[in-house]
């Protein structure tokens, strides 16, 4: 368990961005990676010709990625985010919009953001667990199987203990009271001696 503490402690710090620093393209994307199958990694769609959206009103797209958590993001690519509840990735479009206002468009395939994450921070963490838990799922799995497996030992030891236990309390009545009598006591000390 300590190591599986310690993976989670390496994502967090992984994800966890200081005011001094920025993280890199590469660990957004290895973060992605980490939180999502890959086969779930859906390319952003095209904005809309000019005569249908005005290049001059900022788009956001809001879609749930693979895990379930909302992604808000704008289409040229510059912010992006990650929330817990829709209303937020939907606020947040407006937010980096504002005072103008933004077009929204709701993407029903799951989408991974792309970039540094400048939305809900426990989102991210969240999803930093997700992502070890997925990792991490296979080896929980044979844990608790080989755990079960020792506990049905250990019951079938103690079953056979009591048994035999059994076993030789009928055998010093039959020796001692040849069937007469029942030994009540629980300490062999009350036995009579022989």
């Amino acid at each position: 368990m300590s190591s599986l503490v310690k993976e989670f402690a390496v994502a967090r710090a992984s994800v966890k961005k200081s005011d001094r620093e920025i993280g890199s393209a590469q660990e957004t994307a290895r973060c992605v990676e980490a939180s999502a199958p890959s086969s779930s990694i859906v390319k952003f769609p095209s904005r809309p010709d000019p005569t249908f959206l005005s290049e001059t009103i900022p788009l956001f797209y809001i879609g749930q990625n693979g895990d379930g958590f909302w992604v808000a993001r704008e289409a040229e690519g510059r912010v992006g985010g990650i929330f817990l509840l829709k209303a937020s990735a939907i606020r947040f479009a407006r937010n980096k919009s504002a005072p103008a206002g933004c077009a929204l468009m709701f993407v029903d395939p799951p989408l991974e953001l792309d970039r540094d994450n400048e939305g809900s921070q426990s989102a991210e963490i969240f999803a930093a667990a997700i992502g070890i838990a997925r990792r991490h799922v296979p080896t929980l799995v044979s844990f608790v199987e080989i755990a079960i497996a020792e506990w049905w030992k250990l019951l079938a030891q103690l079953s056979q203990a009591a048994a035999s236990e059994r076993r030789h309390r009928a055998a010093v009545e039959r020796e001692l009271f040849q069937g007469h009598y029942r030994l009540a006591s629980k300490n062999d000390d009350d036995l009579p001696p022989s």
